[in-house]
């Protein structure tokens, strides 16, 4: 069990801080920031219907391909932090979700690692099927 130097005022679950990275390495993309990009993005193409189309699908699929390798990555960081704890429930409050769907999260990447599924198999890029 890891235990922080020393005590800090935010929520500290199970001697376990918190730890803020999306602070340090901007990967937290501001929803209105993005969307007031986007628009201008497609206004660019004028009228043309469907380059806007097209070019709002393929941002449509990336951030869902994203948001498919944050879940992923999410999963495992809670597998390895409940193999280190030894307690689901402590992880769930950590990763801010209730006890029952964190074990599921922790199962479902028990199972991911067990099958060896890499990023590149969730986001879709491999020739090969998952659990092949």
């Amino acid at each position: 069990m890891h235990i922080p130097e020393e005590p800090h005022s935010e929520d500290v679950t199970d001697g376990v801080r918190p730890l803020d990275a999306s602070m340090e390495i901007n990967i937290s993309p501001n929803p209105l920031l993005f969307g007031e990009k986007m628009r201008a993005l497609l206004k660019q193409y004028g009228d043309n219907h469907s380059e806007i189309l097209r070019c709002s699908a393929d941002i449509a699929r990336n951030l869902e391909r994203l948001k498919m390798v944050s879940a992923f990555v999410r999963r495992q960081a809670m597998l390895d932090a409940q193999n280190e704890l030894g307690n689901g429930a402590a992880v769930g409050r950590l990763a801010g979700v209730g006890r029952v769907r964190s074990h599921q999260l922790i199962n479902r990447a028990t199972d991911e690692r067990m099958h060896s599924v890499t990023l590149e198999d969730v986001v879709g890029y491999a020739k090969e099927n998952l659990y092949a």
